[in-house]
């Protein structure tokens, strides 16, 4: 650990000596280091927008519009680069120090506004419940932990006095150890507290980083690539090795001295992915606000990705009926041109019916045909998938039981996809719904 500090401090004495930056070297080590926050720090929280989407969010302001993202991923990326911004200003002012009431600030700021979220009772039951931004947790959020173990923060009754406490702890330790130490206990006491419903862990983030800025060292970055470690660090300060945590945060810090560092010699502060990385940021903003025509590589590219995304994902869940009627089959029909006709994705075991298909409308249905009920009932039950592809968009459908229209669930131009959440729900709400009719039809 004295190595760790006596290189920080080495780099943090070379820094010095070269500061301040020429204001465009400033600046565009603020924008690398605040897109990489911003990104990093959500992305571990499950934030759908990729570097990509995030570096064109700041790039377009208003006019950016999420194609495959929520509505709440964006409002939340764009509220987290405001907490930045609040934060910079506080660690700036020497004569305050960070308080009670600024942490909540920081809570309600990034989460945006009260939502509703899947949550476990304590007699193991799943329930919702209403997170308010800003206020402290109302109900215990205690961890389960991979062995098994509970790890339990706070109780919701403790927090205002842990909450004091911590910032007690803040102001006495201060000035009496290295910022690297402060910093990373900061980040971990208030983890331990887990004083929110939820964004502890962004806060967390935050507060370092606080105390790093104050003190006159850049943020550091906890990469979600380097999630893994991150938590392992976590669990190991747990498991009472503080240490190891204070060394994963010392780790970090280094990579932005460094970066730092390169930028007072005006060296250039691009890594070798940043490349690629703006390559999709060009490509992303080239494709704001045009729309595509079907063609037959997109819908290619579609049968190869998403399509067959829905179809593994789909299969195993709605195969869970089988085992209630005597006759169970799949059925897939292809009405595609005859030059997509060499790479389908077909399901093992499925009746397939392939037509071509050059100007007239494009689809692919995917029957599961049920009949012969074990239990109560005559009727034969279906659920039906179906894609369909026009000239600018295609669309996702469904129907259940013998004689329901299609519900069309979403539709999305060519230059937009399905993500893996959205596929995830549309097939939630498939088996829901044919549950509810296969209950009504054969109870």
């Amino acid at each position: 650990m004295n190595n760790t500090i006596a290189q920080i401090d080495k780099l943090k004495a070379d820094l010095d000596a070269l500061l301040p930056l020429n204001k465009e070297a400033k600046t565009k080590l603020w924008e690398k280091f605040q897109l990489e926050w911003n990104y990093n720090s959500n992305h571990i929280e499950g934030n759908t927008l990729s570097y990509g989407d995030t570096k064109l969010l700041f790039r377009l302001g208003d006019e950016f519009r999420a194609q495959n993202n929520s509505l709440k991923d964006v409002q939340e990326m764009r509220a987290h680069d405001v907490a930045i911004e609040m934060l910079k200003q506080w660690a700036n002012d020497k004569d305050r120090l960070i308080t009670e009431v600024d942490i909540r600030a920081l809570n309600e700021t990034i989460l945006v506004k009260p939502f509703w979220a899947d949550a476990v009772a304590l007699n193991g039951e799943k329930t919702r419940r209403e997170i308010i931004n800003g206020e402290y947790k109302k109900h215990p959020n205690h961890v389960q932990l991979k062995s098994g173990e509970i790890f339990k923060y706070a109780e919701p009754n403790e927090v205002p006095q842990k909450m004091q406490e911590l910032l007690d702890w803040y102001s006495i330790e201060i000035e009496s150890n290295h910022p690297l130490v402060i910093a990373a206990f900061l980040h971990y006491k208030f983890v331990c507290i887990h004083p929110f419903d939820d964004g502890n862990g962004r806060v967390s983030r935050l507060l370092m980083n606080y105390h790093l800025l104050r003190e006159g060292f850049p943020p550091i970055i906890i990469k979600s690539k380097d999630k893994d470690n991150y938590l392992y660090a976590l669990q190991q300060a747990d498991a009472g090795n503080i240490d190891a945590f204070i060394k994963y945060v010392a780790e970090q810090l280094i990579w932005s001295l460094e970066l730092q560092l390169k930028a007072a010699k005006g060296e250039s502060i691009e890594e070798e992915e940043d490349l690629y990385k703006e390559i999709e940021v060009w490509k992303k903003k080239a494709l704001v606000g045009k729309k595509l025509k079907r063609t037959e590589s997109i819908v290619q590219e579609l049968l190869d990705t998403t399509i067959v995304s829905v179809f593994n994902k789909a299969n195993p869940k709605i195969e869970k009926f089988k085992d209630i009627f005597n006759v169970y089959e799949k059925r897939m029909f292809f009405y595609l041109p005859k030059t997509l006709h060499s790479s389908l994705p077909v399901l093992k075991d499925a009746v397939v019916t392939i037509e071509d298909r050059e100007n007239k409308l494009w689809e692919i249905p995917l029957v599961y045909h049920f009949s012969n009920p074990k239990l109560l009932g005559e009727n034969e039950f279906n659920i039906l998938f179906l894609f369909g592809f026009s000239e600018d968009k295609y669309k996702l459908s469904f129907r259940v039981g013998p004689t329901k229209d299609f519900k069309r669930i979403a539709e999305k131009s060519y230059n937009e996809r399905f993500t893996e959440i959205e596929i995830d729900n549309f097939i939630n709400v498939v088996m829901k719904e044919a549950f509810e009719e296969i209950k009504d039809e054969y109870n």
